[in-house]
């Protein structure tokens, strides 16, 4: 991957991930329950607590420590309910720590939206199959349709802003062109994996510019162009949005 500085586009991932609270409430649920029957917080209940979050992701205690400790300074003021490894990538103390903590980033992302997408598509044939001849109101899967930034839940873009896993191809693919510009025509936010990047920067830049992306969305995140060689994905199944878990 070109690892020079990117001038017009930052081509990453990391404006799109301050994802719910739910990392932080593992660290503090066992601890309330026990202080509902006891004032005194037993040790063993609250490095359990530390211990599961810290399984998730991939961390150990003293780094689910050392989180806790951020997002209760300054941190966790200008940036609530951050996940673990984009605080503590945020906040780290050398390069290496920087370097690690972005690595596990991507892989966490990667392995997120490679959920989403296969339950979309188990949603898409679970329709199909008990609803063969009836057409979704609400369709989660989206390829390019009038309902392509709508989920289950009846919620579009335009309306109420979810932001959107989107994934392309840069290359022999019309439909992709077409569905990013609709997209970027009702201001969505969105995080772009493009299946054909090979690892360039450069064709991701190219393709951006070429579909009309923003470069000032770009850079406050609102989008953010990612390399997406990794996500299991055929490509007939291309374009695919989704909204974000």
């Amino acid at each position: 991957m070109n690892r020079k500085a990117l001038s017009v586009m930052a081509v990453t991932i990391l404006p799109c991930l301050a994802l719910p609270a739910w990392g932080q409430t593992w660290l503090s649920q066992d601890v309330d329950e026990t202080q509902r029957g006891d004032s005194t917080v037993s040790e063993t209940v609250i490095e359990r607590s530390q211990q599961r979050a810290a399984d998730a992701w991939g961390l150990n205690q003293q780094e689910i420590q050392r989180y806790k400790s951020i997002m209760e300074g300054p941190r966790g003021t200008w940036s609530p309910n951050l996940d673990p490894l984009m605080a503590l990538g945020l906040e780290a103390r050398s390069d290496a720590e920087r370097q690690k903590y972005a690595e596990l980033l991507v892989e966490t992302e990667r392995k997120r939206v490679e959920a989403e997408l296969a339950f979309q598509r188990a949603y898409d044939d679970a329709w199909q199959r008990l609803y063969p001849g009836d057409m979704p109101v609400n369709s989660f899967t989206t390829k390019g349709g009038i309902d392509a930034t709508q989920s289950v839940f009846g919620h579009s873009a335009a309306s109420s802003s979810p932001r959107l896993n989107v994934v392309v191809a840069t290359q022999e693919c019309v439909q992709c062109d077409a569905t990013v510009k609709r997209l970027l025509s009702t201001g969505a936010s969105m995080d772009i994996w493009i299946v054909d990047s090979e690892g360039s920067d450069d064709r991701i830049r190219s393709w951006a510019a070429e579909v009309g992306i923003p470069p000032d969305q770009v850079r406050s995140g609102s989008i953010t162009l990612n390399h997406g060689g990794s996500i299991n994905i055929d490509s007939a199944e291309l374009p695919r949005v989704a909204p974000r878990g």
